[in-house]
C-alpha cells in the first residue's frame, strides 16, 4: 500500500471518528466523505486557450499526448493516469466506476461526462500522481451560452481535489477573459495555497520592454482578481522545444537562461505533488476541524439562548397558571359569586393565551433571524468572548467570515428546535477538539517526518 493511501485512510478515520457525528448533528458539510475511495496526488493545470498547458503536460511526460495548437483544441476534461498499457476511458465509465474516486463529477450532468475522459499511459512520471489537463478559457458575447455545463463549478471540483494547480497565461491574453477572471476571482478562492502562476511563452519577446509591459499588465489584471494583499509569485518560463528560433537566424530575442531556471523549478514543484498531497491532506483535515469547532461553539450559544427563550415563556405560563389556580381556590374558599369566578378564569387565560401566542412570535421570529449572517455575529462574540478579550485572534474572526454564511444554510436544514442535547454536543465537541489539538497535529509530524526521510531520495 503506498504511503498516500494509508495518509488517506488515517485523515479519513479522523472525519469518519472525530469530525462526521458532530457534522451531522449540526448539517455541517465536510470537504470529504469518509466513505470515498482514495485519491490519487493530482496536478491541475488551467489557463487561456493556447497559453501553452497542455504543451507544458507534453513536456513533463516526454511525449506528445495531448493535442495542441493556437485555436481551442478541446472543450473537456483529461484525467491522465498511469497505465500497465495506453488506453482511454469516456466520461461516463470514469464517474461512475468505484475505483477512480470521480463519482463526484456525477452532479455536473450529462454535458460534461459526455465532455470528460480518462487517459491511461505507462509513462513512469504518472506512477507518482495524476494530471488534468482544462479547456482553455476564453471570452464570450454571452457567457451563459458559452459552455453547455456549468464550467466554473467543474473547476471547483477539480481544485479542490488537486493539490497543485498550475495557470498559465501567455503574452497575447495575460489575464484577460472574462472566464479567467471569474475563475481566479470567485472559483479557485480559499485555494490560493495550491495556486501557482506561469506567465509561459517568454521567448516571443524581443524586447525586455516588452516583456516588462506584458508582465505588468499581468500583474495588474491579477491584482483586481486576487484579493489577498500580496499577489502570488509568478513564474515566468517557455518550453525550449516549442521556442522561437534565436538571433542566429536573424530573429532578435531577449535572453532566456534565467527562465530555464524558471521551468525547472515549476518541474520541480509539480514532480513534489505527492508531498504536497501529504501536507494537504493534514491541511484540510485541519481547517474542516477548526470551522466545525466554531460552528459548534456559536450553535451551542443559539441552542443557550432559544432555550433561554423558551423557559422565559413557559415560565410566565406557568407562574400565571399557579397564581390564578391560587386565587380561584381564595375566591372559591370565600364563596365568591360563581360569576365573578369565571371572569377571573376567563382573564387569567385570556392572559396565559396572549403570552403563548407571543412566546410564540418571538421563537419564529428568533428562527427568522437566523437566516441572517449579521444576526449570528453576536453568538460568535460570546463563544468566543474570552479569546477575543484576550487577544485580537484576527485568525478567529476570518474564519468565522468564512464559514458563517454557510452556518445560515446549516440552520435551515437543522434548526435549533432540532439541535441534540446540549450534553451530546458537548461530548462531540470534546472529542472534536481533542483530534485538533492532539491527533492532527501528531499527524502532521509524521507527515513531516516522513517527507523529510525522502527528501534525499528525490533529490538524487
Amino acid at each position: 500500500m503506498t504511503d498516500h493511501i494509508k495518509l488517506d485512510q488515517k485523515t479519513k478515520k479522523l472525519y469518519r471518528t472525530a469530525l462526521k457525528p458532530l457534522a451531522d448533528h449540526l448539517a455541517f458539510g465536510l470537504p470529504v466523505n469518509p466513505n470515498d475511495t482514495a485519491r490519487r496526488p493530482t496536478a491541475l493545470f488551467l489557463g487561456n486557450h493556447s497559453s501553452g498547458k497542455s504543451s507544458f503536460i507534453n513536456h513533463l511526460l516526454g511525449t506528445q499526448l495531448q493535442k495542441t495548437g493556437l485555436a481551442p483544441t478541446d472543450d473537456g476534461f483529461t484525467i491522465i493516469t498511469y497505465g500497465e498499457k495506453t488506453d482511454s476511458i469516456d466520461g461516463q465509465t470514469v464517474a461512475s466506476h468505484p475505483e477512480l474516486a470521480y463519482q463526484d463529477l456525477q452532479c455536473l450532468g450529462p454535458a460534461f461526462i459526455s465532455r470528460l475522459r480518462l487517459r491511461a499511459e505507462p509513462n513512469p512520471v504518472l506512477q507518482e500522481f495524476n494530471m488534468i489537463d482544462s479547456p482553455g478559457m476564453i471570452d464570450a458575447v454571452d457567457r451563459s451560452n458559452s459552455r453547455e455545463y456549468d464550467f466554473e463549478r467543474s473547476i471547483r471540483i477539480f481544485a479542490e481535489n488537486s493539490d497543485i494547480i498550475l495557470f498559465f497565461f501567455d503574452p497575447d491574453k495575460p489575464g484577460t477573459t472574462a472566464e479567467t477572471i471569474s475563475v481566479l476571482t470567485n472559483t479557485l478562492a480559499g485555494l490560493e495555497h495550491k495556486l501557482m502562476i506561469v506567465m509561459n511563452k517568454v521567448d516571443l519577446f524581443t524586447t525586455m520592454r516588452d516583456f516588462a509591459r506584458s508582465y505588468g499588465t499581468l500583474c495588474w489584471n491579477l491584482s483586481k482578481a486576487i484579493t489577498t494583499k500580496d499577489i502570488p509569485h509568478i513564474f515566468t518560463t517557455y518550453l525550449p522545444e516549442l521556442a522561437t528560433p534565436r538571433a542566429d537566424s536573424g530573429n532578435k530575442r531577449i535572453p532566456l537562461e534565467d527562465f530555464d531556471t524558471a521551468r525547472k523549478e515549476i518541474v520541480n514543484e509539480v514532480k513534489r505533488t505527492p508531498t504536497r498531497r501529504a501536507d494537504n491532506l493534514v491541511s484540510d483535515l485541519l481547517h474542516a476541524a477548526r470551522n466545525l469547532a466554531i460552528q459548534a461553539r456559536v450553535s451551542d450559544q443559539i441552542g443557550i439562548a432559544y432555550r433561554n427563550m423558551k423557559l422565559r415563556w413557559h415560565g410566565s405560563s406557568a407562574i400565571i397558571c399557579a397564581v390564578s389556580a391560587v386565587a380561584a381556590w381564595l375566591l372559591w374558599k370565600r364563596e365568591v359569586a360563581w360569576q365573578n369566578l369565571a371572569i377571573g378564569v376567563g382573564v387569567a387565560l385570556a392572559i396565559v393565551t396572549l403570552i403563548a401566542l407571543f412566546g410564540k412570535y418571538r421563537l419564529n421570529q428568533f428562527n427568522q433571524s437566523l437566516k441572517r449572517v449579521e444576526f449570528l455575529d453576536p453568538f460568535f462574540d460570546q463563544a468566543y468572548s474570552n479569546e477575543i478579550t484576550l487577544g485580537e485572534r484576527l485568525d478567529l474572526r476570518a474564519a468565522w467570515v468564512g464559514i458563517r454564511e454557510g452556518m445560515t444554510r446549516s440552520l435551515k436544514v437543522t434548526p435549533p428546535t432540532k439541535f441534540p442535547l446540549r450534553m451530546t454536543r458537548l461530548r462531540l465537541l470534546r472529542r472534536l477538539e481533542r483530534a485538533i489539538y492532539d491527533e492532527i497535529p501528531k499527524l502532521r509530524r509524521q507527515v513531516g517526518m516522513e517527507s523529510n526521510e525522502s527528501s534525499p531520495a528525490s533529490g538524487n
